[in-house]
């Protein structure tokens, strides 16, 4: 799960027994950079994306 704020993204894991979460902070012109840097962050933090929702490194989608 994601929540967007004008200089932050935090990303939940979506997996229903998990806390972790990853913090994404940075100045971006546009939502299209944001999201683009989201998905980039969270790539090389080990997390994965699987139609709009968010696993950690601990708990991948199935």
């Amino acid at each position: 799960m994601r929540s967007n704020r004008t200089a932050t993204i935090q990303t939940t894991c979506d997996h229903e027994d998990c806390t972790g979460y990853a913090i994404t902070a940075g100045m971006s012109a546009t939502r299209e950079e944001r999201d683009a840097n989201h998905r980039r962050t969270l790539a090389a933090d080990g997390w994965t994306d699987v139609e709009g929702r968010d696993y950690c490194p601990d708990h991948p989608a199935a």
